[in-house]
């Protein structure tokens, strides 16, 4: 349904405006299905979270995830409801699982924050088939704003944040984006 409505905007924007280049077209569509899978995630999680009583921590997840996700990349699920379901997976377990852990030691943050900026260092921007990188300065440019913002997260998460909920609902949201940066054997799938 999604893929339909972004197929037909697309061809609206081909019959109303000057852009005509089947390239372009095709940017334009991966850009409109990308935005109208996010806004459908967002709105079917944020209803759930609401039900759940967790919305705080799932916010609270979210934008520590988008801010880093965005530049840095990770797992792509190949249909909108297996994103969605990855998608929701990856919320229930930052935001309803991590805030009823109890206080780690520090040795266990600390671990996961230096682990954390070195594998987003080294292996950001993660390949994506949909949206390759060719241009160096650009992967670079993605390379340092992922890494400036695993840095800019784990030091608020460090350094400000007393309650134990917010920590580890933080600390596992890094955690579990930073394992998708980790490359598996070819032919073994998440």
């Amino acid at each position: 349904m999604l893929k339909s409505l972004s197929y037909k905007l697309t061809s609206y924007i081909e019959n109303n405006s000057d852009i005509k280049s089947n390239d372009d077209l095709e940017k334009i569509n991966y850009s409109l299905q990308a935005i109208l899978n996010e806004t459908f995630k967002i709105i079917v999680l944020t209803i759930l979270f609401l039900l759940l009583g967790k919305i705080n921590y799932f916010f609270f997840s979210m934008i520590i995830l988008f801010s880093i996700r965005i530049f840095s990349g990770g797992y792509h699920a190949d249909t909108t409801i297996k994103c969605l379901l990855w998608t929701t997976l990856f919320f229930l377990i930052t935001s309803l699982i991590a805030p009823m852990l109890p206080k780690l030691n520090i040795l266990i943050y600390n671990t996961i924050s230096l682990l954390s900026i070195i594998v987003v260092y080294f292996r950001t921007p993660y390949p994506n088939s949909n949206r390759p990188i060719k241009n160096k300065k650009r992967r670079w440019h993605l390379k340092l704003i992922s890494t400036f913002f695993i840095t800019f997260w784990v030091t608020i998460l460090l350094f400000t944040t007393s309650d134990t909920r917010y920590l580890n609902c933080g600390f596992l949201t890094i955690l579990l984006q930073i394992l998708q940066l980790i490359p598996i054997k070819k032919g073994v799938s998440i």
